[in-house]
């Protein structure tokens, strides 16, 4: 037993938030208010065959959620799958009982993994670099949250957003193994216009979400994945989020100033654009609702599972 948790009343109010999470209705999204439409008459003949185990079990947080998405639109089947390729996700897709090889590459590098992709028939690549691969059958793929459980939390974390005063002005949690992250990190202690909150090291995860959703202005460092888990949260709260350019896109891409604030590749104007937007609430309310917004037509679970099956269907119909 951790008599340290026992006594810290944080852990209790950890526990008592995730208690009321657990009976909590998962926010979804309506089928009418899909980004990518998809064919009720042929996704009525449609089947998946998803694998029991993956090939990298990390990847189960990412799988399970794509897995649920796509059961929400088609009959799905959980069965022993072989995972030949190394990063990828590989399930099958029946249209008219006719079968299809689909594979999610879930690498957290640009380079596609060619062997995998000549043995699909249509393969979705995340971390998809920017200007594409020249090749027909590559479509940029997503990453989601870090865990599941933050579908019954939305709502709360939202109207935290919205209504608690801010109770940090810069924050960003991170693992410190990448020593890219070092330098910024750095920068934005030693700041005299901001206090960071967070910085190196981690914490339950709905804490973290709490942390998020009060929050002035929310960090993303690349790590050894150039988009990461931790931006799908930040949308998904709705944050004023800052950080580095990305070299790599989403099926669709983030716009710098609309959705999110890019610094400079080397980080010397990340301090400079903190403390501008921490003087500025109205901008920060704007990019606030614009990255939640974003989330909600093109981050969220269903609206990546209809994505996935519109252009399967598309595709392979």
């Amino acid at each position: 037993m951790n008599l340290t948790a026992i006594a810290d009343p944080r852990a209790w109010f950890d526990k008592g938030f995730e208690a009321v999470g657990s009976i909590a209705p998962v926010h979804s999204i309506s089928p009418s208010a899909l980004t990518w439409p998809i064919d009720r008459d042929v996704a009525a003949n449609v089947r998946v065959r998803w694998p029991a185990e993956y090939e990298w079990e990390f990847r189960r947080i990412l799988g399970d959620q794509i897995h649920a998405a796509l059961r929400r639109f088609v009959n799905v089947t959980v069965v022993e799958l072989p995972q030949p390729s190394s990063g990828v996700i590989n399930f099958e897709l029946y249209i008219a009982g006719r079968k299809h090889v689909i594979n999610i590459e879930t690498s957290d590098y640009l380079q596609l993994n060619e062997e995998a992709y000549h043995n699909c028939d249509l393969h979705f690549k995340q971390q998809y670099q920017v200007g594409g691969y020249g090749l027909e059958r590559v479509l940029p793929g997503s990453y989601l949250n870090n865990d599941a459980v933050i579908y019954r939390y939305l709502r709360r974390l939202r109207r935290m957003r919205d209504a608690a005063p801010p109770r940090f002005e810069v924050s960003g949690r991170f693992q410190l193994k990448m020593d890219q992250r070092a330098k910024p990190i750095d920068m934005l202690r030693q700041s005299g216009g901001f206090r960071l909150h967070g910085g190196e090291g981690k914490v339950r995860y709905s804490r973290y979400l709490r942390e998020i959703a009060t929050s002035k202005i929310c960090i993303d460092l690349p790590g050894s994945a150039d988009i990461t888990f931790r931006i799908f949260d930040y949308f998904a709260v709705g944050t004023c989020v800052v950080g580095p350019p990305h070299t790599c896109t989403l099926p669709v891409p983030f716009v710098d100033g609309e959705h999110l604030v890019y610094c400079k590749e080397d980080y010397s104007d990340l301090e400079e654009i903190c403390v501008t937007l921490l003087r500025d609430e109205s901008e920060r309310r704007r990019l606030v609702c614009n990255s939640r917004n974003f989330f909600d037509k093109y981050m969220h679970r269903d609206q990546l599972g209809a994505y996935y099956l519109h252009h399967c269907i598309k595709a392979l119909a």
